[in-house]
């Protein structure tokens, strides 16, 4: 133990010269007050009485702390891990339970369980060794059969633990007749329309030489198929089906494979998948100043993607711009003019491409406040190439394609001082012969929310006709153009009121909803209550039933500077939502659907992996056990040398204030000097 002061040790002497100074002025004017047979002791003890507590108070008046060194013991940590998945016998779930009173004698038991309609036993792994890092754990004790089916290879986690691990090992280990459905792969996104792949990974067992149909249908209507033959046993077999997105909107797909007789479970014989269908086709113009050969370029180019609709004018005065409220992108070619303004263009704010050529009015140009100016003093033009900008971060493009583009032919482009906003990034810099610049000649910016890019040159025809040299086709070229577009006619334009969320959920995964709400300024707000109406619609279509809908009315919480709300294990179906607040006496609203997918992971496979649990045992010099050999593992914890108590030290700082003895002694000091001064004193 150990005393601490925040000031110079000669205060403790200044407190005891108090505590002498106060106990003589006091006691040197009454002691004529003591009769002649007062005993010499009383004397002497009522001063140093006096003292003592004037002392200790001026010692407490400096706030001193106690320093103690202390230990303690914790006694060996056992954790028991039990898999409680769908996968594992109930009546085998619980068996660890039999061993605790045997294991609590010299360890502390912690009982784990996890799974469920999934297993992963990865992240318990993982879990237990973040939960008892730096504590005293002696071993952990897994019960599982040893199926995984979520989460990495169990193999990667078990040295996290530091900790050996005895398994108990469950299921049964017997192969049966059986073929699943292990695997799916898709986008889980497709434009109305279009084609999309599926990929099916199947596995069979002792199913030599049967076939059996692979089909994929929705609410009842087969959509395509293919007949597959089950080769070696085991035998794992890939087939890709083709969809077509008919129908916008989240569209539920049943993918199945026909039973082969005496198969041990068909209920893994099916699988669903949720795609979200989007209506991408959107129409886009090209403005230009006169006819150019850029402009076919650029339009070939685009209208590559069948979502894309594409409408060429020549502006003029007799030219109608009201259909152009339709389109979704503005390419400008050489546009304004100095007889050629944009006029009401503008005014409707589409996201836009500029192509900055010898025509193009500079002075009009710049009066746009587009995120680029061009100050030029003649009509000079330049000829420049490309040079890429390494650190571009908008969107990625591939480095060969970027390499091709610098061999292209030069652009016109005007020859003049540049200046960009700062929010403008560069994709290419203009080179100049073999000496580069920091003249933009490709560049991205954003103004009051909506998007605009620039091509300062004009001969685009050149590379794409230089594409198809180097190439043999026009990808390189292509690419760049449809990257462009599709960067630019996202308008990153905020709604007053919006609604974030995914649109699949997994089953048993929370579903976490996000509302955002603008003020004027467009300055994040969550001032008034968001509410949500959330609907599930089943459609039983194949036992005849009707559609059920069940609706459920949520208050966001509030977040940092919007709302969150989390909904935990909705059931699997189709969700559609309906939101709604007021601010400022205005209604702002929002609807959506989202769909929450069926899991039934734990059906995929029926065999218990014991060389799984052996390895992972023998990796971390545990043992795997059965069973019936569960009466072994007590007398293995108990005989392993390094399950013992573990003592930590601990340093312990205590203020003098904070200890009741220390008043209690100054009062028993004053009242043993009042008690003998009323005694003796006459």
């Amino acid at each position: 133990m150990q005393l601490l002061f925040d000031y110079p040790w000669y205060f403790v002497v200044l407190c005891l010269l108090a505590g002498a100074g106060c106990s003589a002025a006091l006691y040197w004017r009454t002691k004529k007050q003591f009769d002649q047979d007062t005993p010499r002791w009383v004397r002497l003890l009522l001063p140093l009485l006096r003292g003592a507590v004037v002392s200790v108070i001026a010692l407490l008046l400096m706030a001193p702390m106690i320093k103690r060194h202390t230990h303690s013991q914790e006694q060996p940590i056992v954790v028991l891990a039990q898999d409680v998945s769908t996968s594992v016998d109930s009546a085998q779930a619980h068996l660890l339970d039999e061993v605790i009173p045997q294991l609590q004698k010299h360890c502390q038991v912690v009982v784990d369980t996890f799974g469920g309609k999934t297993t992963d036993i990865a992240a318990e792994l993982a879990s237990i060794a973040d939960r008892f890092a730096g504590r005293n754990l002696g071993a952990v004790v897994l019960s599982s059969d040893g199926m995984y089916n979520q989460g990495a290879n169990p193999l990667n986690n078990c040295a996290q633990c530091a900790a050996p691990i005895y398994v108990l090992a469950l299921g049964d280990t017997t192969q049966r007749r059986d073929a699943s459905i292990t695997n799916l792969r898709y986008n889980q996104m497709a434009y109305l329309g279009n084609q999309f792949p599926v990929e099916v990974v199947v596995q069979a067992h002792l199913l030599k030489g049967k076939r059996s149909t692979l089909s994929i249908s929705q609410n009842g209507t087969r959509l395509c198929s293919k007949e597959i033959f089950y080769g070696d046993n085991p035998t794992t077999i890939a087939e890709t089906l083709i969809l077509t997105a008919q129908k916008s909107g989240v569209q539920h797909y049943t993918v199945s494979i026909t039973p082969c007789e005496g198969e041990y479970s068909i209920a893994n014989n099916t699988r669903t998948m949720a795609v979200e269908v989007i209506d991408g086709h959107q129409k886009i113009a090209i403005l230009a100043a006169a006819p150019h050969p850029d402009i076919s370029a650029l339009r070939q180019s685009i209208e590559r993607n069948p979502n894309y609709e594409v409408q060429v004018s020549v502006l003029d005065n007799t030219v109608s711009t009201a259909w152009l409220k339709d389109c979704s992108l503005l390419i400008l070619h050489n546009l304004p003019t100095a007889t050629q303004s944009l006029g009401q263009i503008v005014s409707l704010h589409l996201p836009t491409i500029y192509v900055v050529g010898s025509q193009t009015d500079l002075a009009r140009f710049n009066a746009l406040h587009s995120g680029m100016e061009v100050m030029a003093k003649s009509h000079k033009i330049d000829e420049v190439t490309a040079s890429t900008n390494n650190s571009f971060s908008l969107f990625n493009i591939n480095s060969d394609i970027c390499s091709h583009l610098e061999q292209m032919p030069p652009l016109n482009a005007p020859f003049g001082t540049y200046r960009i906003s700062g929010n403008t990034q560069t994709l290419f810099y203009a080179r100049v012969g073999q000496v580069s610049s920091d003249r933009p000649l490709i560049a991205f910016s954003q103004q009051d929310g909506v998007r605009c890019s620039f091509i300062v040159g004009e001969g685009l025809w050149r590379w794409r006709l230089q594409d198809y040299l180097m190439n043999g086709s026009h990808v390189d070229f292509d690419q760049l153009v449809e990257k462009m577009v599709v960067y630019t006619s996202l308008s990153a334009a905020k709604e007053r009121f919006r609604i974030v969320h995914q649109h699949i959920y997994q089953e048993g995964e929370p579903v976490a909803i996000e509302a955002e709400l603008y003020n004027d300024n467009f300055e994040p707000i969550n001032t008034p209550d968001v509410q949500i109406k959330i609907s599930r619609s089943t459609d039983s279509l194949s036992d005849g039933k009707a559609p059920s809908h069940h609706s459920q009315t949520y208050t966001f919480n509030r977040s940092a500077s919007g709302y969150m709300l989390r909904l935990e294990s909705l059931a699997p179906g189709q969700y559609s939502f309906h939101a709604s607040t007021t601010f400022n006496g205005k209604q702002y609203k929002a609807s959506g659907s989202f769909s929450v997918e069926q899991l039934d992971l734990e059906q995929l496979n029926h065999v218990a992996d014991h060389a799984l649990l052996n390895t992972m045992a023998q990796t971390t010099g545990g043992a795997m056990l059965l069973p019936d050999e569960l009466n072994q593992l007590p007398k293995l914890l108990a005989d392993r040398p390094d399950l013992k108590p573990v003592l930590y030290p601990h340093i312990r700082y205590t203020q003098m204030l904070d200890l009741p003895l220390l008043f209690l002694l100054i009062i028993l000091l004053l009242a043993a000097e009042w008690g003998l001064r009323k005694y003796y004193l006459n």
